[in-house]
Parts: structure tokens; sequence; C-alpha cells
């Protein structure tokens, strides 16, 4: 195993306490301090997963991602479908139905979105909360590795670097391009924008090692 970086460990609790504080704002969120916590704890994450990447092959990573990510959002899913449900049939003031029907729930862990979707189709879908995270994480790390893989046939490190400019450059831009336009299943937008955040931070790690 692998020794732990100290300062890795540091940022990813600090990107952790602002997603908890983050997601019980309340009525002070969209304010300043709202929105300054909003701006950063989900590119700290990003940037630290491009930090300590290593290139794998394209099952590794999605084998990685489904036992690191999905399956932990699946585990949340189904508790709150169980929760929602108990507290539906047995009302109480402890529990309350996050989601109002079983095919609300479904919808909403199927689509997996952070925040209200707007869409041109103006699909209805109500968030799933904060592990909207793990899947848009699971995406943006296939297509970070996917992207390495496909450009790692260069042999010339100048071809890399500018294939793999161009690539991200464009998923960066796509990714902003669709936020404006609709909150695509599983965040695709955050993941677009994702491609960033990760080559900043492989970048990084390069010069400093």
């Amino acid at each position: 195993m692998g020794k732990r970086i100290d300062w890795i460990d540091i940022a990813k609790g600090i990107a952790i306490l602002a997603v908890v504080i983050g997601h019980t704002l309340g009525p002070y969120n969209g304010q300043f301090f709202g929105s300054l916590i909003f701006a950063f704890h989900m590119p700290i994450f990003f940037m630290l997963s491009g930090y300590l990447y290593h290139l794998r092959s394209a099952q590794q990573e999605c084998q990685r991602g489904v036992i690191n990510l999905l399956l932990p959002y699946l585990a949340t899913a189904v508790v709150l479908l169980i929760l929602s449900a108990v507290a539906r049939v047995l009302p109480n003031p402890l529990l309350n139905a996050y989601f109002s029907s079983w095919r609300r729930g479904l919808l909403a862990v199927a689509y997996g979105a952070g925040s209200e979707v707007f869409n041109p189709w103006h699909w209805q879908v109500q968030p799933i909360g904060a592990v909207w995270f793990l899947l848009s994480m699971f995406i943006a790390m296939q297509l970070f590795n996917g992207v390495m893989l496909l450009t790692a046939q260069c042999h010339q490190r100048l071809c890399q670097a500018v294939s793999r400019g161009v690539i991200f450059a464009v998923f960066t831009i796509l990714g902003g391009w669709f936020g404006q336009v609709a909150y695509l299943p599983w965040a695709f937008n955050a993941a677009l924008l994702a491609q960033l955040f990760c080559t900043l931070a492989t970048l990084l790690n390069k010069q400093t090692c």
C-alpha cells in the first residue's frame, strides 16, 4: 500500500466539510457564503483525482469506478427509497419521505441530478442530493482515462500534449455550453467541465514530482 500524503488527506477533509456545510445552509444558499462554498468544494475532488491519476486500462478504470463510486451511490439510493417508503406508510415527525412515490424516487435515482433539473423538454425530475457527485465523478474519470489511453498511442510528447489539450478543451467548452441548455443525466455537464480540473492537476503533479 502506498504511503498516504498528508496534504491530500487534509484537502479531502476540507472538501468533505465544505460539502456538508454547503448542503445544510438552507436559506443561505445562493448568498455570498453559500456561493463561495459551492464554487470550490467539488472542483477540489476533481483536482485531487487528477493529481493522483495513474493510467489504467479501460477495464481497470471502469471496475475501480464501479466499486468506489457506483456501488456507494446505489447503496445510498436504496436506503433513501426504503426510508421514503416507510415514511409514507408510517408517517411520524422523526422521518420525512424524501420521495413522494416509488416512481418519483426511481426516476431521481436513475437521473442522478444534484439540483433542479432544467432542459428544453421540461422533464420533471427530483434531485437525488449530494450523491450526484459519485455518478459525475465516474463519468469524468472514464472520459479522462479514455482520452489519456487514446492519446498515449502518440509516441511524441508534443503530439500527446497537443492532442490532449485540444480534446480536453473541447470537453470543457461543451460542458459549459450544456450547462446553459440542459441538466444532463448523471451530471454529465459537470463531468465534462471536470476534465479541465483533472488536466490542470495532472500537469501540476508532473511539475512537482
